[in-house]
C-alpha cells in the first residue's frame, strides 16, 4: 500500500476523506520529533497502523517460523530490543511500517519525512496455560452432594462475623447464549439496543428546576461543594429464579451468600510488602503530582500525562485532550472524531481503522501565557477514574481542568485569568444565545469545517465579562476574571443547558452482588452548580445495554462516537449504576455454556486417556522449566502444571499421582516465593509496585509496569490450585506460607483499596471501559492498549480462585462482577460475533480486534501477523472462565470462517490452542483431535498439557 501520492488534507480540517486517508505518524501532535520540542511545534496526523499485506492464508509465509521452544529463555536472558522512536511503546513491535511516513507542517505547506517509524518490542508467539473452574467446588459453600464430590473436596472456610454476611438458600441459574437486556437476568447481552430519541425530562420530581432566584444564591463555583445530587431511586436486585432441570440439581444443594456491604470495602492487607522484595527506584521519575508521595496509576487513561513531554493526547471519551505548546496555539487542546471521520485500511475487511488525532478543535487558554514556556503542568489528585490537569502562570494564577472517564463537557475552571479560546480548524462565527441560567452565558461556535460546538461561560456574582471573537482563530474574554467556568460541548441539544455549570471531578466505584446478579455504580462527584443538580456524562455501549431502569428519565437526545467502542449516549445524571449476571457457578471445575451440558461427566475410556496423558505430564521438570527469565512464561508453566496437579486430584483421584507432582510445584514456586528466580522482582518505592528487575526490553516491559495482569494472574491462579490441593491432599499449610506473596501481586494489579499506600488503586482494570490496559509506562500516540483479552480474564479469574481457597469472598465476590461486566464488554469491544452491533459491520468479519488500542483497533499482534496468533491471541488459556465469555456462537462462527481454514496447516502449538478452543461449541471434535493417532506432542502450546486438554474436552463431550 503506497501512501506517497495520495492527496493530504491539512491538519486544521476534520472532515477527512475515509478513501484517502492520510499518512501515519506516531509522534506528538505538537512536537517534531528530531528537535525533541525545541523549535516550533508541527501538527501531525493521526497514527497508522503497520503496512500489511491484504489479509489471506497466504500471509503465514511473510512471517518468519517460531518455535514452541523455552530453550532461548533458558539459555540466555532476553536481548533488549532496539527502538527508533523512544515516544512510542516499548512493547513487542508491530510488523514493519512503510518508509513513506510524513508529518504534515502547518507553518509552510510541506510534507516532512518521518525517519524511522515506531516500533514496539516483541510479545511471544504463543500463550497459554489452562486453569479449570469447579463449579461444584466453591469453598464458601455448605455442602455437596456426592455426584458433586466426585470432582472435588476440601475444607470449609470461616464464616464472617453474622453482621457482614447474609446466607440464604437460593436457586442457581444456569448460563446461557440467550439474552435480553430488557430484563435484569440477562444483562449480560452485548447487542445494542435502539434508544428511543425524543428529548427526557431531566428534572425529576423531588429535584425541580431552581428559579432565577434560587439560582442567584448560589455558592461560588469554585467552592468544593458538589452539585445539587440526583434522586434517582435504587432499585432493589434479586436473584435469578430459572426453572432447574435435572442435571442441575447438584446446585440447587449449594449455599449462595448475599454482601449487603460494599463489595470494594473489604480489602487485602495493606501493610508493607514482604521483605523478600529488595527496594528500588524507578528509572521514569513522574511529573508534579499533588499530593505527592502516594501510588500512582500506570496504567490509566491519563498516562501520557505523565511520561515524557506531557503533551500526547488523553482520551477521556468521547473526547481527546493534550497540552498543546504550538506558538500560536497553546493551552489544553480538545477533539472529538465523528465515525464519518474514522479512517479505514484497504480491503475488505480492513486491518485497522484509527481516528484522526492533533486536530485542534478548540484550545484553552489565557492571555497570561506569553509563551508555552510560561505554562506550568501540575497534576492534581490522579485516581483511577480521573486526574485534573492544572495549567498555571503562577500559584494564584491558572486554570484546572478536571479530566474524568466520561465527561460531558470538556472544563476549564479560571483562576485570576483572563480566558483565551482557539482554534486550529478556525472559527466562523460566535454567536451569543439566551441563556437558562443568572451568570451564566452560552455560545454557539460555529467552525470553519461547519461543526458547531456549545460553550456556556458562568462567572461568580459581581462579574461583568463578555467574549469576542478577535480574529478567524481567537475568542477572547474582555476582562480578568478571579473565578470563571468555561465548559464546552459537540452538541447543540438544548436539554444540556440544565448541566451547563455543573462539572465533574472524580468518580467513586462501589459494588454489590446477590445471587446471579452483580450491581456496580458510579457516583461522580462534581462541583458548581446546575438546573438539574448533575452535569452531563456520556455512557459507552456496555454501560447502556446493564443500565438499571432507573437511568432511563435521565437520558437524552445527544449522541456522539467514541474512538474504538460505538455511540456513545447522553445523561444528566450524576450516577450510572449497571446490573450484569454474574458466574456464581464458576469454580474450579470444568464448565461450560454450551446448553443441556451443565455438568462434567467422564467415561471409563476417557479416564483411562486423561490418566495416561498424567502419568506423563506428571514426569515434567517443573523447577527447570519454570525458572526463566519471564514473569510471564514461568507463569504459564506452573499453571500448567498446576491443572495437571488438579487434574490428578479431583478428576482421576490418583493420590500416586498427586505425590509425584505436587512436591514439583511446590519446589517451583518455592523459586518465586523465596526471589531467586532468574529475574528477581523487587519494590518500586517510586510508582510504588511489584516489577522485575529486568530493564525496559526485557519480560515484555514487566520493569515498566507492561502486561502485569497478565504475568501475576498465571501465578496467582496456579498458587490458587496448589493451595488448593494442599489443603485436601497435602501439608495444608502451604497457603499460610506463601499467602503474603501471592497477595502482593495481587495488590500490585487488582488492589481494591485506595487506602492503600503501597499499591495504586486496580492497576490494570478500567472499570469505565470494562476491562484491562496492558501498557504501563510507555508514551503512546494511541493511548493504552491490550492485546489478549483472555488472559485479561484469566487475571480476574485467578482472584476468584484465590478468594474461594482463602475464603475471602468479598474477593469473589469483586471477580465474579468483573467477570460479569468483562462477558459484555468483550463482546461489544474484542470478540465479534454476527450479533454484535457496535463494532464497524466492515470490520466485524475479522471476529477479533487484534489490538485494541484507545485511538485505534488493529487485526494484528505484537508477535506476528499469521491468522492463528491474531485470533487465539483472544483465547488463550481455554479455561473454565473461557466459555463464560466466548459464546458458543462466537466460537463457532469464529472457527468455522477463519480457523476451520487453516487449522490443518499449522504445526506448532497454536493447534492445540485452536482445538482446545473448539471444546467451547463441541467438545467431541475437540477431543477426537486430541486423542488421534495423528496427535503430536508438538501441537501443544508450552503452556498447555494434554492432560487438561483431555480432562476439558471430554467434561461435555
Amino acid at each position: 500500500m503506497n501512501y506517497n501520492n495520495r492527496p493530504i488534507p491539512k491538519i486544521t480540517i476534520e472532515n477527512i476523506d475515509l478513501s484517502n486517508p492520510p499518512p501515519y505518524s506516531e509522534t506528538d501532535p505538537n512536537t517534531d520529533r528530531n528537535n525533541n520540542n525545541t523549535q516550533e511545534s508541527q501538527s501531525q496526523l493521526p497514527p497508522r497502523i503497520p503496512q500489511r499485506p491484504h489479509r489471506s492464508i497466504s500471509r503465514q509465509s511473510r512471517t518468519p517460523h517460531r518455535s514452541n521452544s523455552f530453550a532461548s529463555i533458558h539459555s540466555s536472558p532476553a536481548t533488549p530490543i532496539s527502538r527508533n522512536n523512544s515516544l512510542y511503546s516499548r512493547k513487542p513491535p508491530l510488523p514493519p511500517r512503510s518508509p513513506s511516513l510524513r508529518s504534515y507542517n502547518s507553518n509552510n505547506d510541506q510534507f516532512l519525512e518521518q525517519e524511522n517509524p515506531p516500533t514496539l518490542p516483541k510479545r511471544p508467539s504463543s500463550r497459554g496455560s489452562y486453569k479449570m473452574q469447579d463449579v461444584l467446588n466453591s469453598n464458601n459453600y455448605n455442602q455437596f452432594c456426592s455426584a458433586q464430590q466426585e470432582f472435588q473436596s476440601g475444607p470449609k472456610l470461616p464464616k464472617r462475623p453474622p453482621c457482614l454476611i447474609k446466607r440464604k438458600m437460593v436457586e442457581s441459574e444456569e448460563i446461557t447464549d440467550t439474552v435480553n437486556i430488557e430484563t435484569v437476568d440477562n444483562v449480560d447481552s452485548y447487542k445494542s439496543e435502539p434508544i428511543e430519541t425524543e428529548t427526557l425530562e431531566i428534572i425529576s420530581d423531588d429535584s425541580a428546576a431552581q428559579s432565577p432566584e434560587a439560582v442567584s444564591q448560589e455558592q461560588p463555583i469554585d467552592e468544593k461543594a458538589e452539585c445539587e445530587p440526583e434522586p434517582a431511586p435504587v432499585a432493589e436486585l434479586q436473584p435469578g429464579t430459572e426453572t432447574l432441570d435435572e442435571t442441575e440439581k447438584i446446585i440447587e444443594m449449594m449455599e449462595t451468600f448475599e454482601i449487603e456491604q460494599d463489595i470494594f470495602q473489604q480489602t487485602l492487607p495493606i501493610g508493607p510488602p514482604p521483605a523478600i522484595f529488595p527496594h528500588t527506584v524507578h528509572p521514569v521519575s513522574p511529573p508534579i503530582i499533588t499530593p505527592s508521595g502516594l501510588p500512582i496509576e500506570t496504567n490509566k487513561f491519563y498516562g501520557n500525562l505523565l511520561l515524557a513531554s506531557q503533551t500526547l493526547p488523553t482520551w477521556t471519551h468521547p473526547y481527546s485532550v493534550w497540552v498543546a505548546k504550538d506558538p500560536s496555539q497553546f493551552g489544553l487542546a480538545v477533539s472529538y472524531v465523528p465515525s464519518s471521520q474514522k479512517v479505514f485500511a484497504p480491503g475488505v475487511p480492513p486491518e485497522f481503522y484509527f481516528s484522526p488525532v492533533g486536530i485542534k478543535s478548540l484550545v484553552f487558554g489565557a492571555t497570561e501565557f506569553s509563551t508555552a514556556a510560561d505554562m506550568t503542568l501540575v497534576l492534581k489528585n490522579p485516581k483511577h477514574m480521573s486526574v485534573q490537569l492544572q495549567i498555571q502562570k503562577s500559584s494564584t494564577s491558572y486554570f484546572v481542568a478536571p479530566l474524568v472517564q466520561g465527561m460531558g463537557f470538556v472544563t476549564a475552571v479560571y483562576s485570576n485569568m483572563t480566558p483565551v479560546v482557539t482554534s486550529g480548524v478556525g472559527f466562523v462565527s460566535l454567536t451569543k444565545l439566551t441563556s437558562v441560567k443568572p451568570f451564566q452565558q452560552k455560545y454557539s461556535v460555529l467552525l470553519q469545517n461547519q461543526v458547531i460546538w456549545t460553550l456556556y461561560l458562568t462567572v461568580e456574582s459581581g462579574q461583568t465579562v463578555n467574549l469576542t471573537l478577535t480574529d478567524p482563530n481567537t475568542i477572547k474574554a474582555n476582562a480578568k476574571l478571579s473565578k470563571a467556568i468555561i465548559q464546552i460541548v459537540r452538541s447543540t441539544e438544548n436539554s444540556i443547558d440544565t448541566a451547563a455549570g455543573c462539572y465533574s471531578t472524580d468518580c467513586e466505584l462501589s459494588g454489590y452482588t446477590t445471587g446471579t446478579i452483580g450491581k456496580y455504580i458510579f457516583k461522580y462527584s462534581t462541583n458548581g452548580s446546575s438546573l438539574s443538580g448533575a452535569s452531563l456524562h456520556y455512557a459507552l455501549p456496555h454501560h447502556v445495554q446493564t443500565f438499571a431502569p432507573t437511568m432511563g428519565p435521565f437520558r437524552i437526545n445527544s449522541k456522539l462516537d467514541s474512538t474504538t467502542k460505538g455511540v456513545m449516549t447522553g445523561y444528566i445524571i450524576n450516577k450510572f449504576e449497571m446490573t450484569v449476571t454474574i458466574p456464581t457457578a464458576l469454580g474450579f471445575a470444568p464448565f461450560t455454556t454450551i446448553p443441556g451440558k451443565a455438568f462434567p461427566n467422564y467415561t471409563t475410556a476417557e479416564l483411562a486417556a486423561i490418566r495416561t496423558a498424567a502419568q506423563a505430564d506428571v514426569l515434567g521438570d517443573v523447577v527447570t522449566e519454570s525458572n526463566v527469565n519471564s514473569m510471564y512464561f514461568a507463569g504459564k508453566i506452573l499453571a500448567k502444571y498446576a491443572w495437571v496437579l488438579y487434574v490428578c486430584q479431583y478428576i482421576l483421584k490418583d493420590s500416586t499421582l498427586v505425590a509425584t507432582l505436587m512436591p514439583k510445584l511446590k519446589a517451583a514456586f518455592n523459586t518465586f516465593t523465596s526471589n531467586t528466580q532468574i529475574l528477581p522482582l523487587t519494590y518500586d518505592t517510586t510508582w510504588k509496585g511489584i516489577v522485575s528487575s529486568g530493564d525496559s526490553s526485557q519480560d515484555f516491559g514487566n520493569s515498566y509496569y507492561n502486561d502485569h495482569h497478565f504475568h501475576y494472574g498465571y501465578h496467582v491462579l496456579a498458587a490458587a490450585i496448589l493451595g488448593k490441593v494442599d489443603n485436601d491432599a497435602g501439608s495444608k499449610n502451604w497457603i499460610p506460607q506463601n499467602r503474603a506473596w501471592v497477595e502482593s501481586l495481587i495488590r500490585d494489579y487488582a488492589n481494591p483499596n485506595d487506602n492503600d499506600q503501597y499499591f495504586p488503586v486496580f492497576r490494570s482494570f478500567d472499570w469505565y471501559h470494562g476491562h484491562s490496559w496492558a501498557k504501563g509506562l510507555f508514551v503512546s500516540g494511541d493511548g493504552k492498549d491490550e492485546e489478549s483479552s483472555s488472559e485479561d480474564v484469566n487475571s480476574v479469574y485467578a482472584l476468584k480462585l484465590w478468594g474461594l481457597v482463602t475464603g475471602d469472598e468479598y474477593m469473589v465476590s469483586r471477580a465474579n462482577l468483573q467477570l460479569g461486566i468483562m462477558r459484555v464488554s468483550l463482546n461489544n469491544y474484542f470478540l465479534y460475533a454476527d450479533s454484535n452491533q457496535t463494532v464497524p459491520p466492515i470490520f466485524k468479519p475479522n471476529r477479533v480486534s487484534g489490538i485494541l488500542f484507545e485511538n485505534k483497533v488493529d487485526h494484528t499482534t505484537y508477535f506476528g501477523t499469521l491468522i492463528q496468533y491474531i485470533q487465539m491471541i483472544h483465547a488463550i488459556p481455554i479455561t473454565p472462565s473461557s466459555s463464560f465469555i466466548r459464546t458458543p456462537d462466537f466460537v463457532r462462527e469464529e472457527y468455522n470462517q477463519l480457523l476451520a481454514p487453516i487449522v490443518n496447516t499449522v504445526v506448532d502449538g497454536w493447534r492445540g490452542v485452536i482445538m482446545l478452543n473448539v471444546a467451547l461449541y463441541d467438545p467431541a471434535s475437540s477431543y477426537a483431535f486430541f486423542t488421534s493417532p495423528g496427535f503430536l506432542p508438538a501441537y501443544l502450546d508450552p503452556g498447555q498439557s494434554l492432560t487438561w486438554s483431555l480432562a476439558y474436552s471430554a467434561a461435555f463431550n
